[in-house]
């Protein structure tokens, strides 16, 4: 019949679903706040069929009691959101980047409502945020991260989640790296920004008659805009180096769970 379904083989499918709706929506693009919710449970239910048969389920007894059986659902969800909010660091760097493009442009104060996050952001980190999803999309990196949901039921087999000192080690890297990829993104356009303030200077030490302050606001904007457009093939080829090495953390992140 359509609707035998045994019920052992029910709760292997919920605990399938529970993982990857969880890394589903946290994973950038995919758990943006502007895609319906209901898209995004039907997206994790789809995967999840996809994945169920080829999860190995040998020797595993799942837990009948309501405390066993929560902890373990909630190991899942710590291991989705884990991978997810670990690859979205990469896209938290781009919002940094274009923040400090943004102060040296003299734009801290404008800001805009990010629709991914439902936060304000600078409008430069917008912007960047922007071009980075379309490199993202372009180079078709989410694909990635499907073959990363199937490979983590191997990598981490189910109640097989450990918090280590090799997982912290390699959150604390990611982390750290948030602020040394921001500055080399934003290092062209705020070095030329910065030169433009030292010019900016000198001209007001040596003729005092120039209202520097009227002159440097849209001077440093367009320098700025005008920097920006000539980094974009700059900008591209160091974010395809940093979606690759997203992959690879995510697959660092599983090993590290699974050990």
């Amino acid at each position: 019949m359509i609707f035998d379904f045994p019920l052992h083989n029910f709760q292997q499918f919920i605990f399938v679903f529970v993982r990857v709706g969880a890394i589903l929506v946290s994973l950038p693009f995919f758990g943006s706040g502007n895609i319906p919710a209901r898209f995004k449970a039907a997206l994790a239910f789809v995967v999840s069929l996809i994945a169920y048969p080829l999860v190995k389920f040998d020797g595993i007894i799942f837990p009948i009691e309501v405390l066993p059986l929560s902890v373990s659902l909630i190991s899942e969800i710590s291991i989705g959101l884990i991978i997810g909010y670990g690859c979205r660091l990469v896209f938290a760097a781009v919002q940094v980047a274009g923040y400090l493009i943004g102060f040296q442009m003299g734009f801290g104060i404008v800001n805009v409502i990010d629709p991914a996050t439902s936060s304000q952001v600078s409008i430069t980190s917008q912007l960047e945020n922007i071009l980075s999803m379309l490199i993202f999309l372009s180079i078709d990196a989410h694909h990635w991260f499907l073959k990363g949901i199937i490979d983590s039921f191997s990598l981490i087999p189910l109640f097989g989640f450990h918090l280590s000192g090799a997982l912290a080690n390699t959150l604390i890297d990611m982390f750290k790296n948030i602020f040394v990829i921001a500055i080399k993104l934003g290092a062209p356009v705020i070095a030329a920004l910065f030169f433009t303030t030292i010019a900016l200077g000198l001209v007001a030490r040596t003729v005092p008659q120039i209202n520097v302050f009227i002159v440097g606001f849209p001077l440093q904007i367009g320098i700025g805009l005008i920097m920006m457009g000539l980094t974009i093939s700059f900008f591209n080829m160091v974010m395809k180096g940093l979606f690759i090495q997203m992959g690879n953390n995510m697959y660092l992140l599983m090993k590290a769970m699974g050990q």
